[in-house]
């Protein structure tokens, strides 16, 4: 009997994608499972059948999320009841994107693995069976911080960047960047994945495969840190409702994959920012020396503290004040509006931004703000 059960650990709390695969292909069976278990561990579990048959056996077991049939036992499967094929999720595995039947869905299997993966989650999409628990972030193993400022030029998104490449030597750091016109391409450089674009889509979509593509979506740089990339058109990411940031951030941590998440929200304070901050576990205000600046800090404070009036959430008690730029030996308050001030980031002359970031990063007064 050719039957290779591979049975792999479960990706957080979400349900692994279980796919039986039923080829006599049995060397790439072999080298597809054995990759996808290299790179991949954490999605899927994989079951592998090399004789056709057992194809009635799969279907009618009805475990499988996804069944993979090799094209070479077409007619096996045609002699299977219709309503077995139509009760479960399949696709053929294809030698090349020749000849293909309306209303079948096809998996090609000499491209990419990257590709592969990707059309795996596409296929697995079209269940609608994924979900987390809707449990407060706070509570759960991710940490959120967020970063925000009462006007722009503070140097809150710098701050920010620094802290997620600070965290990442020690910890699973994902930076999500929710300015409306924020950016990853300076600060962090590594693979391309398509980023807040597919999660943007995942929210509107409402197809439930949020939490896949959390995964599928994000970026390492060279350092180590996760990042999503910024969506193509700010517009999108505009579009989101304080619901669908609400969704977007407990599935990052129902996914329980990363120990801290930085999000920088640069200085908005509109639904989206106020939804992130009501959420955070910490809230770092940073701001600087300058008369302007505690003037709009002062009123940023106001305006919080009526928003918590109004809504009903907690976001004053999360604040911690940070000043940035201050020139050695200048005075910094202990406090402002009765919250604390953790500390101050000194002015660092000319250089570059990724230059500051790194110095930046390596300063133990982030280690406060874990």
């Amino acid at each position: 009997m050719s039957l290779l059960p591979i049975i792999v650990r479960v990706w957080g709390i979400f349900m692994k994608i279980k796919v039986s695969v039923c080829s006599d292909d049995v060397l790439y069976c072999e080298r597809l499972v054995n990759y996808f278990n290299s790179h991949y561990y954490d999605t899927f579990q994989w079951n592998v059948y090399t004789q056709s048959v057992y194809l009635q056996q799969i279907f009618e077991a009805n475990t499988a999320d996804l069944i993979l049939v090799g094209r070479e036992m077409k007619s096996e499967l045609q002699k299977l009841d219709e309503s077995l094929r139509d009760g479960q999720l399949w696709a053929y595995l294809a030698e090349d994107d020749g000849e293909q039947e309306e209303g079948i869905w096809y998996l090609a299997k000499y491209r990419r693995a990257d590709r592969i993966f990707r059309d795996l989650l596409d296929l697995y999409a079209q269940k609608e069976h994924v979900r987390y628990e809707n449990a407060a972030i706070v509570s759960g193993k991710t940490t959120f911080i967020a970063f925000v400022s009462a006007a722009g030029g503070l140097g809150a998104s710098t701050i920010a960047c620094a802290a997620a490449k600070s965290f990442s030597r020690m910890e699973k750091t994902l930076y999500l960047n929710l300015e409306d016109t924020g950016s990853c391409e300076i600060s962090f450089k590594g693979e391309e994945k398509p980023g807040l674009d597919e999660l943007v889509y995942a929210l509107k979509s409402r197809r439930n495969t949020l939490g896949l593509k959390i995964e599928s979506s994000v970026s390492q740089d060279e350092a180590g840190t996760y990042y999503f990339k910024e969506c193509a058109n700010p517009m999108d990411l505009q579009s989101l409702l304080p619901e669908e940031i609400e969704e977007l951030l407990k599935a990052i941590e129902a996914a329980k994959i990363y120990d801290k998440v930085i999000i920088d929200l640069g200085n908005g304070l509109q639904d989206k920012e106020i939804t992130v901050m009501s959420l955070a576990n910490r809230v770092v205000m940073v701001t600087d020396n300058s008369e302007i600046a505690a003037l709009k800090l002062r009123r940023c404070l106001a305006f919080i503290q009526t928003v918590e009036e109004t809504k009903k959430v907690d976001i004053f008690s999360k604040i911690h004040i940070y000043f940035n730029k201050v020139l050695k030996n200048t005075q910094i308050p202990e406090q402002i509006s009765q919250i604390r001030v953790c500390g101050a980031f000194p002015v660092i002359e000319n250089g570059s931004f990724t230059g500051i970031i790194e110095k930046i990063s390596g300063m133990e007064l982030l280690q406060g703000m874990k």
